[in-house]
């Protein structure tokens, strides 16, 4: 059966001008209910906890006709609560809290059918949560309306019991799939006038479009953000914006595009890009232009973007090394803004990248010359406005981003040739009996300055062949209990922030190692020697560590979700507001430690021997204390 979609978006309409009062409400009724769960927001900035709730209800009411977009946005965010310490028995819960919410502020205009209308909402909500966090086919209660009165009343589900039907099996959604074999393509044209003028209307919203693209990547695919833990995200997206305006701007001069993309892909290999990210980026890039444009997020000029990122990540892959990639074309069939996935046929349309045996550095010039011009333009325009120095300051910044942009963007002989015109361009302008003339008047300073940009510019291709050595040392030394080169290795590549998900350094001695921040998500660390080491903040997701040696270990704020710490001796270490949520810890060692304000909800410690551990505020809803050695004041309780 179908949700009555008209009757959810009308009254979620009625809410929406006291959406903050709404929120705030909710969360009182459902501590007020079950005081239970108010721990597990002991951590949390309750006001910005609000908005998140409120956010979530909008998503969920403007998408309640995009079934292929909402099913997996639910479940990711299910997956995403498991961390959280939610248990399915705290969903019930908050579907009453939302109710009861819902029927205050509604008042008159909560009828029975608007009652019920939601309670089959929240039920299919939750079972697609559920479904995301691993539970096996979970089904929560419906609730029936069957009486005027705005009392919702309780029965057992029925298997026929009303759902959301989100069906995604049957509306496929946006993908885009790198085929690693090489795909013969015929050449077509893009889209380019649509690309153009769909582009225009996002222009003016640029930073608001950037900071969306994210939210929606991160929020489809959260193993993607570590990718972006040391990032300023501001400049990120100006990054995004100015890539988009370079590809825009030049769909008409194709020999330029072609490599410069080429060159942006290659430089990708060193930020840890995979060509399994392209895809997610993709479907992002769609979701959040659909966003913007609405109305005039035609089937055509869905399908003019869904080319014109399957021809530049084709592009991009390429010039990263990956054998004639492909990325299969999406077809609009029907006036609706679903995009059907289809098999690429051999004349699926690529942007016609047909590279001009031109000079290169004749190229180089023409774009830096239009740049050139550009700039100038703006501050004629901010100078002739009368404009504020604030003002001018910005431009100053814009000028300077610009500069850092193609100084890394363009090939390391275009940059040589650049500087080498400047610095000759300087010499024949400056008097020579000047100090400044006298510096650059000798051949050797022009050595200097060109050896200075050449060691610049290979910083991160010297980066990325160190990143290379440092893999080979771990890789090599696998298996060998002592290997400083591996403790070494493993430092550096985690301060360059290279993702270490899934080592392998069972029975090494790696004491006092600062793995701060790190992803390790399901590494392996069995028998390992770790006394003294630093995971503060680290990721250790699913990681395998029993049996190890991990006395005094910091693992402040460090994610331990699911790890297996059996048998490890972790006397005196710092577990303070770590998340151990489902860790098994059974037998472990546990004395002297500081688990203050940690999260122990469905953990094993059965046969762990707490005796001097600090629980202050500690979450130990669900876990397994049999046979466990506690302290004093826990046992008591």
């Amino acid at each position: 059966m179908s949700l009555k979609v008209e009757l959810l978006e009308q009254s979620f309409q009625r809410i929406r001008p006291q959406a903050d009062e709404f929120a705030a409400s909710f969360y009182e009724n459902l501590f007020a209910a079950n005081p239970k769960l108010k721990p597990l927001f002991s951590n949390t900035d309750i006001k910005k906890q609000q908005k998140k709730l409120i956010g979530s209800l909008v998503l969920v009411v403007e998408n309640l006709r995009r079934p292929e977009v909402l099913g997996q946005v639910l479940k990711d965010l299910g997956g995403r609560h498991i961390q959280y310490g939610v248990l399915p028995k705290y969903y019930p819960m908050v579907g009453e809290a939302l109710l009861v919410t819902f029927e205050q502020y509604l008042q008159l205009s909560w009828t029975p059918e608007v009652k019920q209308a939601w309670v089959d909402a929240y039920g299919a909500i939750a079972n697609l949560m559920l479904e995301g966090a691993g539970y096996t086919a979970p089904s929560l209660p419906s609730q029936t309306v069957s009486t005027p009165s705005a009392k919702v009343e309780k029965a057992p589900v029925p298997q026929q019991s009303p759902v959301l039907q989100v069906e995604l099996q049957k509306v496929p959604t946006p993908s885009f799939e790198v085929n690693k074999t090489p795909t013969p393509q015929k050449s077509g044209a893009l889209q380019v006038e649509l690309l153009e003028s769909s582009f225009a209307k996002v222009r003016p919203q640029a930073e608001q479009f950037a900071a969306s693209f994210y939210e929606n990547l991160f929020a489809a695919n959260p193993e993607v953000k570590p990718l972006f833990g040391s990032t300023d995200m501001k400049k990120q997206q100006k990054k995004l914006i100015s890539s988009l305006v370079l590809v825009v701007e030049s769909l008409r001069r194709p020999e330029v595009l072609g490599q410069v993309l080429k060159d942006l892909g290659g430089r990708h290999i060193s930020y840890g890009v995979l060509p399994k990210y392209y895809p997610m980026v993709g479907e992002a890039l769609l979701m959040t232009f659909e966003q913007y444009l609405q109305l005039s997020w035609t089937p055509e000029v869905k399908q003019a973007w869904v080319d014109a990122y399957g021809a530049i990540a084709n592009l991009m892959l390429e010039g990263a090394g990956y054998t004639a990639p492909s990325l299969p074309s999406q077809t609009v069939s029907t006036p609706a803004v679903e995009v059907e996935k289809a098999p690429v046929p051999q004349e699926s349309p690529v942007l016609q990248v047909e590279l001009v045996q031109k000079n290169k550095s004749e190229q180089i010039k023409t774009l830096v010359q239009e740049q050139i011009q550009e700039q100038i333009k703006g501050l004629r325009s901010v100078f002739s406005q009368g404009v504020i120095v604030k003002q001018i300051k910005e431009k100053f910044v814009y000028l300077q981003e610009q500069f850092v942009y193609w100084f890394w963007e363009l090939p390391t002989w275009a940059v040589t040739l650049i500087v080498v015109g400047i610095v000759l361009f300087l010499i024949l302008i400056t008097n020579e009996n000047s100090i400044l003339g006298q510096i650059l008047g000798s051949l050797e300073s022009l050595s200097v300055v060109v050896a200075v940009v050449l060691f610049i510019k290979e910083i991160p291709e010297r980066k990325k062949q160190s990143h290379y050595q440092a893999w080979s040392t771990i890789d090599g030394a696998e298996g060998v209990e002592v290997s400083y080169a591996r403790y070494m290795a493993l430092q550096d590549l985690n301060k360059d922030g290279v993702i270490l998900r899934g080592i392998k350094v069972a029975g090494a001695k790696l004491e006092s190692i600062d793995l701060s921040d790190a992803e390790l998500s399901e590494s392996d660390f069995h028998k390992a020697d770790l006394d003294n080491a630093n995971f503060n903040r680290a990721n250790l997701n699913r990681a395998n560590i029993s049996f190890a040696s991990l006395t005094r270990v910091n693992f402040s704020s460090a994610n331990l979700s699911f790890a297996n710490l059996k048998d490890s001796n972790l006397a005196g270490s710092n577990l303070k507001n770590a998340n151990l949520f489902g860790a098994d810890l059974s037998n472990a060692r546990l004395t002297g430690v500081d688990l203050s304000s940690a999260n122990l909800s469905a953990a094993n410690l059965m046969g762990a021997n707490l005796s001097g551990a600090n629980l202050t505020d500690t979450n130990l809803n669900g876990a397994n204390l049999i046979d466990a050695i506690v302290p004093d004041d826990l046992r008591d309780e």
